[in-house]
């Protein structure tokens, strides 16, 4: 496993790119709680909070499979700490999620080890976040990677506003044939006559 922790000026970056998601769905900044757990935090560690769910900014120090799978191991071990004493002192479920921050793209061979991470929900959701790379599209230069990826936080640009009215769905006529025997004819009917056709 090579140590390669994300720059700090890099590491800010991501902060800043999931500081921007947060907000837009009720995630605040906070401190990190004093822990006396067995779990060394990694500088760069930031949290988001809110009444419903705790965010967790975890830099990683590598990009292959068993340094990837090692950080998560310790990050969910000190999150899962935190999350308990969360919901004990809210009286309610806390969801959890453990954003991995990696110097660069996950190693190739890694990455049936990650799909099986992000697919884990032991704990908390995890999710992988990368800066981009040389080989990334120009306007992804001087960004990290699936950020809007993260569950919590990855609702889309825009929402459609809701209209007044009511609009009705256009349908085929053979379903609306079918709508106007449930109309007329009712459920169990129209089911009976289905059945017999």
């Amino acid at each position: 496993m090579t140590d390669m922790q994300p720059a700090a000026s890099n590491l800010d970056l991501a902060v800043a790119q999931v500081d921007e998601l947060c907000a837009k769905v009720g995630l605040q900044q906070a401190g990190l709680p004093v822990a006396a757990g067995k779990h060394a935090v990694p500088v760069g560690t930031t949290l988001w909070t809110s009444s419903y769910a705790r965010l967790v900014l975890w830099p990683c120090g590598a990009s292959d499979a068993a340094g990837v799978i090692a950080a998560a191991r310790e990050g969910q071990g000190w999150f899962d700490e935190m999350l308990v004493s969360s919901e004990a002192q809210s009286r309610g479920p806390i969801d959890g999620y453990l954003v991995l921050a990696l110097p660069a793209a996950p190693a190739a061979d890694a990455s049936e080890d990650v799909r099986r991470l992000e697919l884990s929900s032991q704990v908390c959701r995890k999710h992988l976040i990368w800066p981009a790379g040389e080989a990334d599209t120009e306007e992804a230069a001087g960004t990290w990677l699936r950020v809007a990826d993260v569950t919590v936080v990855g609702l889309p640009e825009t929402m459609p506003s809701s209209g007044g009215e009511l609009v009705w769905p256009k349908i085929d006529s053979e379903a609306q044939a079918v709508w106007d025997d449930l109309a007329a004819l009712g459920l169990s009917a129209t089911l009976i006559q289905d059945e017999t056709a």
